[in-house]
């Protein structure tokens, strides 16, 4: 927990309640704040979807950390989602077979991206460059219909500096050890 202006806050507080507008986490039943809740003053009046591109839950599919500053934040989403959409893990577009490969994030939180399913290819092409763009909206002029699939999602640690913990290179300090007695 963490207290924001005398308001206390769990980090799911923080990304439903406050950044993504109260909205329910997929797996909840209902948003975080109830409706006399305070801490909905804290809440943003609507959601930027590319939030979703600078969150970082520690797992190898999260996007990098990033640290964001008040004076740019808008091009440091609009730059921290152009560099996730690139990468051929998080979108993918097959145009032979009309199929669009996307992120298990989109599939999760797709609501903040576009109203449906169908709807999500032209919420992701505006984050493309390049020819993963033009194939992209290709595949929407032609008005057939792209077959989304999402990506299996990797919830192993992104950590580089990770150390497995080892209980048998621990050794108690006696001084410290007879201190406490």
């Amino acid at each position: 927990s963490m207290n924001i202006g005398g308001h206390i806050l769990s980090f799911n507080d923080l990304e439903n309640g406050v950044l993504r507008a109260n909205s329910k986490h997929p797996s909840a039943f209902s948003p975080p704040f109830a409706n006399d809740d305070k801490r909905l003053v804290l809440s943003c009046k609507e959601v930027d979807c590319r939030l979703h591109f600078g969150l970082n839950c520690g797992a190898k599919s999260c996007p990098p950390v990033k640290n964001f500053t008040p004076q740019a934040i808008e091009e440091e989403l609009r730059i921290v989602a152009q560099a996730f959409c690139e990468q051929e893990d998080n979108v993918r577009v097959d145009e032979a077979n009309k199929t669009l490969y996307l992120t298990a994030i989109l599939n999760w939180f797709r609501a903040d991206f576009a109203n449906s399913k169908e709807e999500l290819p032209q919420a992701i092409v505006k984050f493309l460059r390049g020819d993963k763009q033009k194939k992209l909206q290709s595949l929407i002029d032609r008005a057939e219909g792209i077959n989304i699939k999402y990506n299996d999602y990797d919830w192993g640690t992104n950590a580089s500096d990770f150390v497995a913990f080892d209980s048998g290179v621990l050794k108690a300090n006696v001084k410290t050890v007879l201190a406490l007695f």
